[in-house]
């Protein structure tokens, strides 16, 4: 029978694409290693790494011994969480990824909240990307993860993950103070056309939604800068180099130097959930948080 340690071992390999790699990571020596892929091979009745100049690399059989692993960890993962959920009811450790304009208001606030009722349990919090987030909650490497979609760019949610909707987020716009608009109660996206925009995200699939909703308007966005930094953003904003979204979740945190008007434009709405494995093993733990993300989204007035 194939050993788990063995194959965490393999799968660190075709990670790194070398033993040395692999032995740094997993803190083993490079012998160690190599010792444990010799077994492996073994077990497997094949060989599975081939050498080259550059490293190593995985033979056909490794490459589909590798696929069998992931959903290997993965059930094991779920059983830990399982057994967890059984063993400790509300307390034990709660894995929980958040993005990053939740983490100006909505999750520092619930998260206050929650350990106020719950202090036994353990909180492990993590900034993370949506498009990461549902693969990590299917992989059983968080139990809960906030997650958000907008009409213009549908979300990819695993089989094995299920989505409890918090609240729905309108976008406003963040103009510096002198702008030729600031002065306007209510804007569309089209009063918006000439002006330059600083663009909240850099990577992932969500770099696509002020582009769209913008083509959707009948025009081409200006884009003079991207970055995942909010402050930067607002920066950026203030000293009048362009104008940005602004999700109502940072609002509360935006600087008084910004002038924020909210946008008529329905594309530019994301919706808000909370995602955790599907089926009966939830963590109590984490459905107590989501009844607290939903009670400060309440209070936001969202």
């Amino acid at each position: 029978m194939l050993d788990v340690a063995r194959l965490r071992v393999l799968r660190e390999v075709a990670r790194h694409g070398s033993l040395t790699g692999a032995a740094a990571a997993m803190s083993f020596t490079v012998s160690a290693v190599s010792q444990q892929i010799t077994v492996l091979e073994r077990e497997a009745g094949t060989r599975l790494l081939e050498r080259h100049a550059r490293g190593v690399r995985l033979t056909e059989a490794g490459w589909a011994l590798i696929r069998h692993t992931d959903v290997i960890i993965a059930e094991l993962r779920a059983a830990e969480t399982s057994l967890a959920a059984i063993a400790h009811g509300v307390g034990g450790r709660l894995r929980l990824g958040s993005f990053t304009t939740a983490n100006a208001t909505l999750m520092p606030r619930a998260v206050r909240a929650f350990q106020r009722q719950y202090p036994q349990v353990e909180l492990e919090l993590v900034e993370i990307d949506t498009d990461e987030a549902t693969a990590a909650v299917a992989a059983h490497e968080l139990d809960l993860a906030l997650v958000y979609e907008f009409p213009v760019v549908s979300l990819r949610i695993p089989p094995s993950v299920e989505l409890s909707p918090l609240l729905v987020d309108p976008l406003h716009v963040a103009l510096p103070a002198d702008h030729r608009l600031a002065y306007r109660e209510h804007l569309r996206l089209t009063d918006l056309a000439e002006d330059r925009w600083i663009q909240g995200v850099h990577h992932g699939s969500t770099i696509d939604v002020l582009p769209r909703a913008c083509r959707k308007a009948g025009f081409e966005p200006r884009i003079a800068f991207r970055t995942d930094d909010q402050m930067t953003v607002r920066g950026l904003v203030a000293a009048g180099l362009g104008v940005a979204l602004a999700p109502s979740l940072t609002l509360p945190a935006v600087p008084s130097d910004l002038v924020i008007r909210p946008l008529s434009d329905p594309a530019l709405t994301r919706t808000v959930s909370a995602a955790t494995p599907a089926g009966p093993y939830r963590l109590p733990s984490a459905m107590a948080m989501i009844d607290h993300l939903r009670r400060v989204a309440e209070e936001l007035g969202l």
